[in-house]
C-alpha cells in the first residue's frame, strides 16, 4: 500500500502547480462551453438570414411577375384603345357597315335605326349606341346575336327587346336590338351631318 506521507509533506511544492492544472481544466471547459453556445447561436442565426433571403428573393419575384403584368396590361389597353376605341371618324361607319352586314347574314333586315351618343366622364370614352327593329323566326334572331357577339369589330350587345308575333299563326316575331361602342373622342360635326343628339351623361 503506498505511503502518501512524504507528498503531504511536501503538498507547498506540488499543490501550486496541481491548482493552476485544475484552473486551466476548468477555463479550459468554459471556453469550450462558449464557444459551442457561440457556434450554435450563430447557426440559429445563418438560419434565419437564409430564410429572410429566401423570403426575400419569392418577394422580389412576385413583384417582378406583377411588374410585368401590369406593363403587359398597359400594352393591351394602349392597343384596345388605338385599334377598338380609335377616333370616331375612323370606326364609325365600319362599326355601322359591320353591324348591319351581319343582322342581313343573319337574314334580317334592320329597320327604324336610331342613334345616340353620350360622353364617359370616368373613362374619357365616348359611348355610341343604335338601335333598329328586326322581324324574323327564333332562330334568325338567335344567329344575329351570334353574328353581332362574334364580330371583329367593338360591339357591345345591350340587349333585346321583343315585341311578339304578328298574328297568332305566324312563326315571326319582332324584335329591337341594342348595340353601342366606344370611341376615342366625339367627333361633333360627323354627329350633325348623322342627325345624332348628344345625351346627358346624367341621363
Amino acid at each position: 500500500m503506498s505511503d502518501w506521507r512524504p507528498w503531504l509533506r511536501l503538498w507547498y511544492l506540488w499543490a501550486p502547480p496541481a491548482a493552476l492544472v485544475a484552473l486551466n481544466a476548468v477555463w479550459l471547459a468554459g471556453v469550450r462551453g462558449a464557444f459551442l453556445g457561440r457556434g450554435s447561436a450563430l447557426a440559429h442565426e445563418v438560419a434565419a438570414t437564409q430564410s429572410e433571403v429566401a423570403k426575400l428573393e419569392r418577394q422580389a419575384q412576385q413583384l417582378q411577375r406583377a411588374q410585368q403584368a401590369l406593363a403587359n396590361l398597359q400594352e393591351n389597353l394602349g392597343t384596345l384603345r388605338k385599334e377598338q376605341m380609335a377616333p370616331m371618324r375612323d370606326r364609325l361607319i365600319p362599326f355601322l357597315n359591320d353591324v348591319i352586314k351581319r343582322t342581313e347574314a343573319s337574314g334580317l333586315r334592320p329597320d327604324r335605326i336610331t342613334y345616340s351618343v353620350k360622353r364617359e366622364p370616368k373613362s374619357g370614352l365616348v359611348y355610341f349606341s343604335a338601335h333598329f327593329d328586326v322581324k324574323g323566326s327564333y332562330e334568325q334572331i338567335r344567329r344575329c346575336v351570334f353574328e353581332l357577339e362574334t364580330s371583329p369589330q367593338f360591339i357591345l350587345l345591350e340587349g333585346l327587346t321583343l315585341h311578339g308575333a304578328d298574328t297568332a299563326t305566324s312563326l315571326d316575331v319582332g324584335v329591337q336590338f341594342g348595340v353601342g361602342t366606344y370611341f376615342a373622342d366625339l367627333d361633333e360635326g360627323l354627329m350633325k351631318q348623322l342627325g345624332v343628339h348628344e345625351v346627358s351623361s346624367g341621363g
